[in-house]
């Protein structure tokens, strides 16, 4: 039997053509088609976007029930499952506070989730292995990086420091956020579009998302993003402290260890130094609003 002939009978539609591998047109609109062979995996998902919704407003794209209300439907080796397909993005500036409380529902989730798979690698910066790569740059270069490496070190001392004051709290597991290209919008609605990635244990990817929405959208609408998470009534200051950690951390240099890896132009060099430069300050801001806030949410919790 075919894929749409199976979709047809499964969900009771009774036109369907594909668009492309990953969309289909039907008489119920443009779907999304995902393609499963992990069934651990499926399952966490399914449960990821029943629980991570904050109704009425914001929605995650769930699986579309079969006939039988099934999440997802066996293909071959695998599994398929449906999600509504939107095209409109979502304004994100005028949402800041919407969109903080969909990711403060995400990480109270993640900290309830079970699941028995293995999550993502947790990342850790690599500067260090630069100390052994110096001889790579020239004398100005090594100077600067130098400078930099000094101020690395620093950095994750204080990182091992407020570690020491949240060591027991716990982690949360997060489904991946990469751009606010995931969030969309339907009439009124907001429908947050999940990843079939391997979920990761704590806030890398959200601080990858919080330093691009710092750098796209400015300084005010990140602090009203930062606080819709950090005030969230399920999000402890402990945990918003592991997300202040987690920002403190001093990845912007791994690019450079990628560098000494290639064979590159100064001129190529150059332009790294460049976007370390204005990474490193961005971080730096990132840091000062999220203290900022959780410095405003301790006064809170003691009055």
């Amino acid at each position: 039997m075919e894929l749409l002939d199976w979709l047809k009978e499964n969900y009771q539609w009774r036109n369907v053509k594909f668009v492309n591998e990953a969309l289909i047109e039907t008489d119920h609109g443009r779907k999304r088609l995902r393609y499963w062979s992990d069934k651990a995996l499926l399952d966490w998902h399914i449960t990821w976007r029943d629980k991570c919704s904050v109704t009425p407003y914001m929605l995650t794209d769930r699986m579309i029930r079969n006939k039988e209300q099934e999440p997802a439907i066996e293909w071959k080796d695998g599994w398929v499952t449906v999600h509504d397909e939107v095209d409109q993005p979502l304004q994100v500036v005028s949402n800041e506070d919407k969109i903080g409380n969909m990711i403060g529902c995400m990480i109270h989730y993640g900290l309830h989730s079970t699941t028995e798979m293995k999550p993502k690698n947790v990342k850790e910066p690599m500067f260090r292995s630069l100390y052994s790569h110096l001889s790579y740059f020239n004398e100005q270069q090594r100077t600067f990086i130098r400078s930099l490496l000094r101020e690395s070190d620093h950095r994750m001392k204080k990182v091992k420091m407020l570690q020491e004051q949240v060591k027991e709290e716990k982690m949360p597991l997060m489904d991946p956020i990469s751009s606010t290209d995931q969030v969309k919008k339907v009439y009124d609605v907001i429908i947050w579009y999940g990843t079939k990635q391997h979920p990761e244990l704590g806030y890398y990817s959200l601080r990858e998302f919080l330093a691009t929405w710092l750098d796209q959208h400015g300084k005010d609408s990140a602090t009203r993003l930062i606080s819709a998470i950090v005030e969230h009534e399920k999000v402890s200051r402990d945990q918003a402290m592991l997300l202040l950690i987690e920002c403190l951390k001093a990845y912007e240099l791994d690019r450079l260890v990628a560098v000494v890896k290639r064979n590159v132009t100064d001129k190529e060099i150059e332009g790294e130094l460049q976007k370390v430069t204005s990474e490193w300050e961005r971080s730096k801001e990132l840091v000062q609003v999220i203290s900022s806030l959780i410095e405003k949410k301790k006064k809170v919790l003691t009055q």
